[in-house]
């Protein structure tokens, strides 16, 4: 467990190095472009001092972002050295940790696929969470976990940057207990049995939504009860990774699927993200000057599965046939449709009081439009039907995981 531990703590250390020298490198490379154009509108006198200057400035952007990357190292090495001396009750991953698993859900979100081509430790793989703790899906662990396991379970996929622990946001304000969620509020209204999961949020959303496909598949055999009936509740790119999940389930006829009688998506940008498409054109518009190139690069290094955002992908065929996914591209004319089996509930939220203003139509719940969590939108529409859906006002996209008035809307649907 240690030896883990230590992995983990040195990879973080490492990580921060990677990152410091890499904003080292983009000061380099934005001065390099900066002087340059200065150096050619001198003329031909000013080549030696062009020459010089850049031999210069390379050399000591180089030293520093050594020294930065080191410094990194080091930084990782005693914290690892730290945790292998500690007591063994203290001796877990980062990921398991309270602020730790926060941290490395948001590196994920952001860097995710390249902490997957990294084969970085930190690297988020999907599974099964309980009490901050992954959970093996075996029949015997899940006994384990869940002694009063019913057949019906609902499962809970966060989004974007978040973890299992996205759920509790709030809890002590709304509820003074800082371990209340929906999930355990269904569970003594309802009876359901809430499942959570985690998962790296950076890949890309059909790659996640075959990961969850399997990962139900194997529940549904493994659960220690005969299971009755699926709930799936998703968070943003939750409600998404639950499409591609059923998505793939139909094109492969898995039999959990007509298990799943509903799905509820929170806040879901089903038809896009305005902030992601804004970054693909600030991405663009970088590009264009060689001073700012460097910029664009780094506003390109953002995960693929922020990157999904832009139009709601969730198939490999919505991004596989273009040769730059940073560059511009149409709004598609149609959705993937939802599966017909199961019985689809939204809950789109606004921090203004109308969903049929320009501030909801641009802002919405201050990341995703009431439009594109609603399916409505001018070019492509989701048969989301109206009357399954609820608008909340003065709430923002977060609030959605686990406020009150959130609660009520899932314990009216729900609650037979």
């Amino acid at each position: 467990m240690a030896g883990v531990d230590a992995s983990d703590f040195r990879e973080l250390g490492g990580l921060l190095g990677r990152g410091l020298a890499a904003t080292t490198g983009l000061i380099r490379d934005t001065h390099v472009a900066i002087a340059r154009r200065a150096f050619t509108l001198s003329g031909p006198a000013a080549k030696p001092a062009h020459v010089a200057h850049d031999v210069i400035s390379k050399s000591v952007y180089a030293t520093v972002g050594g020294g930065m990357r080191a410094a990194g190292a080091v930084a990782g090495h005693v914290a690892a050295t730290k945790v292998a001396a500690a007591p063994p009750h203290a001796r877990r991953r980062v990921s398991d940790r309270r602020r730790g698993n926060a941290v490395v859900g948001a590196l994920n979100g952001a860097w995710g696929d390249r902490l997957v081509h990294w084969s970085s430790p930190l690297a988020l793989s999907m599974s099964l969470r309980l009490d901050d703790r992954d959970l093996q899906v075996e029949r015997r662990a899940l006994a384990c976990a869940y002694p009063d396991a019913t057949g019906d379970v609902v499962v809970f996929v966060h989004g974007l940057c978040e973890t299992d622990a996205s759920w509790r946001l709030s809890a002590r304000d709304h509820y003074g207990d800082p371990r209340s969620t929906h999930g355990e509020r269904l569970r003594s209204d309802s009876g359901l049995t809430p499942a959570y999961l985690r998962y790296n949020t950076g890949r890309h959303v059909c790659d996640n939504g075959d990961d969850l496909a399997a990962l139900i598949s194997s529940l549904t055999v493994e659960w220690p009860v005969p299971l009755t009936r699926l709930t799936l509740i998703g968070h943003s790119m939750g409600g998404l990774v639950i499409r591609a999940a059923c998505h793939r389930a139909s094109i492969d006829d898995l039999q959990w699927l007509p298990l799943v009688e509903r799905i509820i998506y929170l806040g879901s940008p089903h038809l896009g993200a305005p902030l992601e498409i804004a970054a693909t054109a600030l991405g663009l518009a970088l590009r264009r000057l060689p001073e700012t190139r460097p910029l664009a690069s780094a506003l390109a290094s953002r995960s693929a599965g922020i990157k999904d955002l832009r139009y709601g992908d969730i198939r490999a065929e919505d991004w596989a046939d273009f040769e730059d996914v940073d560059a511009w591209r149409a709004e598609p004319s149609e959705c993937t449709p939802l599966i017909e089996s199961a019985t689809h509930y939204y809950v789109g939220a606004t921090i203004g009081r109308r969903n049929d203003s320009v501030a909801a139509r641009v802002i919405g719940d201050a990341l995703v439009p009431w439009a594109s969590a609603s399916g409505g939108g001018k070019r492509r529409r989701l048969a989301l039907d109206v009357d399954r859906g609820r608008h909340l006002t003065g709430l923002h996209h977060f609030d959605l995981l686990n406020h009150p008035r959130v609660y009520a809307v899932l314990r009216d649907w729900l609650t037979e």
